[in-house]
């Protein structure tokens, strides 16, 4: 399986439509660890897990024509942000990976729904404890990123990793 086919499978998932570089980065780390096995890297950058090799194999699939990546600007700021849309549809289901077409889609809509800071807090928490062995990884994701984790973002992004089944240790919550 092509690594841009992957993307695509992806994108069609979530709907046709993907919000957000970080967001797709989260969206496929999510999803590995649930099961896509995309054989995409990780390594643990600014905004929690990254992949190089999804940002290239996402720039293949815009190379190819079969995602497209466009920039557009906020309006309340005007920061820069990437919109990924399908162009052409994965031949073969096998691009869904060990989740298959049906629970790929489930869960790429479920994070496209999702705030982008919860999905990216949910992310990083679970790396701090499955990746890095952090027990007190509620201590180090405040850490990390203290001005993410106020106005309950951290305890939805928990709420979110524990209705996915992927609950952190319960002992380094309290």
């Amino acid at each position: 399986m092509e690594r841009e086919d992957i993307v695509a499978a992806v994108v069609d998932a979530a709907g046709g439509k993907l919000i957000g570089r970080v967001r797709l980065q989260k969206v496929v780390y999510l999803m590995d660890q649930l099961g896509l096995n995309s054989g995409f890297s990780y390594e643990y950058h600014h905004y929690g897990p990254y992949s190089r090799d999804l940002d290239l194999a996402t720039a293949d699939a815009d190379a190819l024509s079969i995602v497209k990546e466009t920039f557009h600007h906020r309006e309340s700021d005007g920061g820069r942000y990437s919109m990924f849309e399908l162009q052409k549809k994965p031949n073969d289901d096998k691009a869904f990976g060990g989740l298959g077409r049906s629970e790929a889609t489930r869960l790429a809509r479920l994070f496209a729904d999702t705030n982008v800071t919860v999905l990216e807090l949910a992310a990083t928490v679970d790396w701090l404890w499955r990746q890095e062995k952090c027990l007190n990884w509620k201590a180090e994701v405040a850490q990390r990123k203290p001005m993410k984790v106020g106005n309950g973002r951290l305890d939805r992004a928990v709420k979110l990793l524990e209705g996915l089944g992927m609950t952190p240790p319960q002992a380094a919550r309290a």
